[in-house]
């Protein structure tokens, strides 16, 4: 699984306690060798962040906190469900 964190110019400032977050989660539920932490740039939704993708099979996931980073890692990635409330849809 690789999780997508957008570091980009608008999200740079507010990621920080959500990188922590999903650090210390993935290294807590013991998923560090399926789950891939990746720093990504700006991924076009910055009114939206932090914003996090998720894949395989894209989910994205948007206005991320450290509460949610949390809840993210023990539902959708430990238990492979993502969390619906929080799912990003867009409005095409």
């Amino acid at each position: 699984m690789r999780v997508y964190v957008c570091h980009g110019p608008n999200c740079a400032s507010r990621v920080g306690p959500v990188w922590q977050a999903l650090t210390l989660a993935v290294q807590q539920s013991g998923t560090a060798e399926r789950c891939e932490l990746i720093v990504s740039g700006c991924q076009g939704r910055c009114e939206d962040g932090p914003n996090i993708n998720i894949y395989p099979n894209l989910t994205r996931y948007a206005r991320v906190t450290p509460d949610d980073a949390r809840r993210i890692v023990s539902e959708h990635i430990v238990e492979g469900r993502p969390v619906a409330e929080l799912v990003f849809l867009p409005d095409y």
